[in-house]
Parts: structure tokens; sequence; C-alpha cells
């Protein structure tokens, strides 16, 4: 595998340098446009020089765009493909040898591991929860027309959510592809006898049987998710789904770049519309019953709620 430099020496770098060693891969330096000399770094190795793009092997090196800027992003893309250079991804990265959909995946379950607690904690919060569950939200709204007779709870995080429709439902299942937080959730909901519990693998939903649930919803994770995973998820919900059932989807309306990932898209968001996504629906074989674009916080509609039905 070639080594990697990173372009882009600013925080951004910094962090990305850092995650790379924490898998045992040492950085051999830095690109950056404005920035000349050495840089240092907590960790990985100390000092790193910062490299004059022309001076670098493309046969012995691949470089990670570090740099947040959508438009600033494909300017330097552009830079390093006239020197014939491969760019991968922090992803690509961390989880060489991995297939890019793989390496996403998997980069995107094991930061949820490591760096969300402090997330998951504000996430219970009222102010949080009241983005979905006010009596204003169009979340709410959509999420009323779900029949709860069996309902499934996918990235399902450590169930937060549970507490505001588990008077409403008479079996729920919850699915994570996260084992840490479906054992979290086994705990906190212990004295419940109506929830199942399922750890699956990032993409489908094989342990459920065919037109066994009359909904499916997921909140605040899609957003993140991969969209040949999502078309996944959606050819599985058409599958699971009883005739007449619908699934509710909280997913990403980030078309900023076509080639950003978990890691490079604002706030987490991966490369999603609302019409990518009412597309990748329609060809589930699901209706498309109501769609809204939503902000998430200064980012004005960088999200979007679906609502299909299996009809």
């Amino acid at each position: 595998m070639k080594d990697i430099i990173l372009y882009g020496a600013g925080k951004r770098g910094k962090y990305y340098a850092n995650v790379l060693y924490e898998h045992g891969i040492e950085i051999a330096g830095f690109c950056d446009s404005y920035k000349v000399g050495n840089i240092m770094l907590n960790t990985g190795g100390g000092k790193k020089p910062i490299f004059d793009l022309k001076e670098i092997d493309g046969g012995k090196f691949n470089i990670i765009i570090a740099i947040a800027d959508p438009d600033e992003f494909e300017k330097v893309s552009r830079k390093i493909a006239e020197y014939k250079i491969n760019i991968i991804t922090l992803e690509q990265g961390v989880f060489q040898g991995k297939s890019s959909i793989e390496a996403n995946r998997e980069y995107i379950a094991e930061y949820h591991i490591d760096k969300m607690n402090f997330y998951f904690d504000l996430a219970e919060e009222d102010k949080s929860m009241d983005v979905f569950w006010c009596e204003n939200s169009p979340f709410k709204k959509l999420f009323q027309q779900l029949d709860l007779t069996r309902v499934v709870e996918l990235a399902c995080g450590r169930g937060r959510h549970v507490q505001k429709y588990i008077m409403h439902a008479q079996n729920i299942i919850l699915v994570d592809i996260l084992e840490k937080n479906i054992d979290y959730c086994k705990k906190r909901f212990k004295d419940e006898n109506k929830i199942q519990y399922y750890v699956n693998n990032g993409f489908d939903l094989s342990q459920l049987h065919t037109d066994s649930c009359t909904a499916l919803f997921t909140y605040d994770a899609m957003v993140h998710f991969e969209m040949l995973d999502i078309f996944q998820y959606l050819k599985e919900t058409k599958r699971v789904l009883a005739e007449g059932g619908k699934a509710l989807f909280h997913h990403s309306n980030n078309t900023k770049n076509y080639k950003i990932t978990f890691s490079t898209g604002s706030q987490g968001r991966n490369y999603m519309s609302k019409q990518l996504f009412a597309y990748l629906a329609n060809r589930a074989g699901l209706t498309v019953i109501e769609q809204h674009e939503i902000d998430w916080g200064e980012d004005k509609k960088l999200d979007c709620i679906t609502l299909v039905g299996n009809f």
C-alpha cells in the first residue's frame, strides 16, 4: 500500500493524521495551498513536512484531501489530478484493502463506537428530542401515519426515541449495526416485553421475515449512510413491509459535492438528495407519499424526511 500524504495542514488535516495514527498508519507529510515548512502533531510522529505537490511521486503516495469547503475541495482535486496522483478518502485510508463502500460503512460504525458518547448525551436532552417529537415537528406529523402494530426502528442507537412511541406500539424491533448499542438498549428496556433486538450488517434486514412488519422508520442516522447501502435498505423495506405498510426515513439532502463521504460532508451528511431518494424508493418498488426538506442547525435544507408506502 502506498504511503499517505494529507492535503490540508490545518485543524482538519491534523485531525485526519491523528485518526490514521490511531489505526497504525503514520502519514508521510502534508501538502497545503498556503503553508510551508513543518507541522507539529500531538501524535503521529512529531513533525511532518509540507511537500510541494509537484515533488510528489504518484507511484509511491496516495493523497487524502482534508479540506471542509466543497469549492476548495473540488479545486484541489483538479490540481492533484493534473499531477496524476491518486486521491483516496479518509475512510479508505483507515480501512485499506476494503472497497470504498465497505470502508465508508465500517468507518461510520467505528466512529459511532468511539467518538459519540458526548453526542448521545446531548441527543437525549429535550431540545434535541423536540426536533423530532414536538407538536409542530414535521417528523411527528409523518410518524403519526405509521401503523405501529409491528414497527422496526432502524439504526436505533441507544433507543432515545423508543420512549416517545412505545405506549402506542404493540411490537417493536430495534435494529443497529453496533452490538454495543443493542446491548445498551437491552439494559435500558429490560422490563419491556414487547421489544425484540437485532444486530445487523449495515445494509440489509435478512433476519426479518417477508411481509412481517407494518412500519419502519429511522431518525438521525441514515443521513450518514452510503447511497448504495440506502438502496439496499429500501429494497429490504419493500420486502419486510406488509401490504399497506409505511416507512419514514430521515436522510441527507446534501448535494454540494458528489465526492463527499461521512468524513467530509457537512455535519457528516453523505451524498443524497430529495429527488435521488425518491428515485431509489421508486426503483425499490415503494410509493413516495410525502417529502419535506429540513434545516439542520444553520445548514439550510441539509436534510429531508420521506414517507413511503408499500402499495
